[in-house]
């Protein structure tokens, strides 16, 4: 055999052999960042509050960079935490986080954990605090 036959036969046997083990591709790349932005919210109450007053701000974005999609998203604390969503994918993946209406319980912190295709893992965590009452 000729050299340029045997350089086109090892070419086709190479491209086989990636094609075959899911090699060559893009679809399932690691990333080497993977984070949430924020990656934590401390809400400030003031002095007779409670944490059902944190229901009344509005949620925070949380945005996942890096990674692969999709998304697993998973709530530590579903008594005083909303999360709108348990999966994210798409080109801009996020999920908003709020605190549960009738929450009795405040967590300190709250944690989201977000897990990507392969596993990786990034938190949020949600924080509220309530303002000591002054006694005079």
């Amino acid at each position: 055999m000729s050299k340029d036959v045997m350089r086109a036969v090892s070419g086709a046997v190479l491209l086989l052999a990636l094609t075959s083990c899911g090699g060559g591709g893009d679809v399932a790349g690691d990333s080497a960042e993977f984070a949430v932005s924020p990656k934590e919210n401390t809400l400030k109450l003031g002095a007779g509050a409670s944490c059902s007053d944190a229901s009344q701000v509005p949620p925070v974005v949380v945005t996942i960079i890096g990674g692969q999609p999709p998304y697993r998203i998973v709530n530590s604390s579903p008594e005083a935490l909303v999360v709108d969503k348990t999966e994210a994918t798409g080109k801009d993946p996020q999920f908003r986080v709020s605190y549960y209406k009738n929450a009795v319980v405040c967590v300190n912190p709250g944690t989201i954990t977000v897990l990507d295709y392969h596993s990786q893992v990034a938190s949020f965590e949600y924080s509220v605090e309530v303002e000591e009452a002054t006694t005079e």
